[in-house]
């Protein structure tokens, strides 16, 4: 994935699943017109939509591209303290073609992925403390502060 980004940018990829049915398919190009909206005001760069499987083995070759961003999205997780289950899941499923079973990763359907310098800043949606952050939230919070959600860690002043 390339962005046409100069460096120092602020850019976001929106990750939707191929199969989607019409409902979430206006969501999505609901959500794109946001996007574009805040690329339109300088609040982001560049946008990018890139369409991912619904669910991808956990092992074995092929959909090397959803594993490596599902672990880019976790370490960011790790470090910001939230979740990102239930949305992005683990389930046990069965090949009719092959018979066999075998643990797949299962992507959500709309995902977004914020990055500045190159670096990924913010992912939604995610879980935090029983809250949780939707793709519209953090576009929304964008829009109307020009700086990205809070993702959890609250500091205790004793001032």
């Amino acid at each position: 994935m390339s962005s046409s980004t100069a460096p120092g940018g602020r850019r976001a990829t929106l990750f939707v699943r191929s199969d989607l049915p019409a409902p979430a398919q206006k969501r999505c190009t609901a959500i794109k017109c946001e996007l574009q909206e805040l690329v339109c005001r300088g609040v982001l760069d560049d946008i990018e939509t890139v369409e991912w499987e619904k669910r991808v083995p956990l092992q074995g070759p092929g959909n090397g591209i959803e594993r490596d961003l599902y672990n880019e999205f976790a370490d960011w997780a790790r470090e910001s303290g939230v979740c990102l289950a239930p949305f992005f899941d683990t389930r046990l499923c069965y090949s009719s073609t092959t018979g066999e079973k075998r643990r797949e990763l299962v992507m959500p359907a709309v995902c977004l992925a914020v990055y500045e310098d190159d670096t990924l800043v913010q992912v939604a949606p995610f879980a935090d403390a029983g809250r949780t952050e939707s793709v519209e939230e953090c576009i929304a919070e964008l829009g109307e502060t020009g700086t990205l959600p809070d993702t959890g860690s609250t500091t205790v002043s004793t001032v």
